[in-house]
């Protein structure tokens, strides 16, 4: 299976080229201002991660541009810094057009969301006084909101490989898009193992930001608690040095899976990708 063996490549490439870890941990870089504000104050991570967020979605297609060239390169050979710079140069537009095509289309399907979830508690206040309620429209609610996330998530599956498509195979924005949906269309079973795999990853990294902001935010002990529920909702104070550490260990960790993946999806994605001929 291409997923499966891939992870060996992977593991290969970076071995011969740890850099990949490096540009990864910088990327890193991006998120610890918000997380670290966050343990000064909640408000203040709030406003400063949603400033770093503006600014990723223009910084995100260089670093995917330089690291997806970076890694195709280092599964041949060695690569450096210089490729990182001239892949993210050479694929920056391209990239940065379907960034904001699939950033659209994530707002609709947000507004979508939104609406449909305000009309159905509407509907359910609307009822709730009344003596009965006919269970159709609410299941009727529910199958419309299930077709829009499956929509969602289709659409996600079938274009995760656009950057891939660009940065390897050079084909501009609206090419790399039909040749993710192509190949994912072709591969199906093998994409879909690579795509469980892939979560995972995602999972354990969303899981350590999660532990990162829960032991770095502040709390404030209610005045009417007890000392034992107290002791026990309160979390310990890490001080200075425990929040360094904290982010040092973040840093690391997500340079590794970071590199790791990179170097993954590229070795999956010239598994499968078309063959010209």
């Amino acid at each position: 299976m291409g997923a499966l063996r891939s992870i060996q490549t992977a593991g290969s490439t970076v071995r011969r080229n740890p850099i990949l870890f490096v540009v990864a941990a910088a990327l890193s870089l991006f998120q610890l201002p918000g997380l670290i504000a966050q343990s000064i104050s909640p408000l203040l991570g709030s406003f400063i991660s949603l400033g770093f967020s503006g600014l990723l979605i223009f910084v995100m297609p260089f670093f995917i541009g330089g690291i997806l060239g970076m890694a195709n390169e280092a599964i041949d050979r060695r690569t450096s810094l210089q490729t990182f710079v001239h892949e993210g140069k050479a694929n920056y537009v391209s990239l940065l057009v379907v960034y904001f095509g699939l950033f659209a289309i994530n707002l609709v399907f947000g507004v979508v969301s939104v609406v449909g979830l305000a009309v159905g508690g509407a509907f359910v206040v609307g009822v709730g006084g009344g003596s009965q309620v006919s269970l159709l429209p609410l299941a009727v609610i529910g199958f419309v909101g299930l077709l829009i996330l499956l929509a969602y998530l289709t659409v996600l599956f079938v274009t995760q490989f656009f950057g891939h498509a660009i940065v390897i195979d050079d084909v501009g924005a609206v090419n790399g898009l039909k040749r993710s949906v192509t190949v994912v269309k072709d591969n199906l079973v093998s994409v879909f193992g690579y795509t469980i795999i892939v979560t995972i990853g995602g999972a354990v990294v969303g899981v350590l930001g999660g532990l990162f902001s829960l032991l770095t935010t502040p709390t404030v002990a209610s005045q009417s608690a007890t000392p034992t529920s107290a002791a026990m909702t309160q979390l310990p104070n890490l001080g200075l040095a425990g929040i360094v550490g904290l982010t040092v260990l973040m840093v690391l960790i997500s340079g590794l899976l970071g590199g790791f993946f990179a170097a993954y999806s590229t070795a999956f994605y010239r598994s499968i990708r078309p063959v010209e001929r």
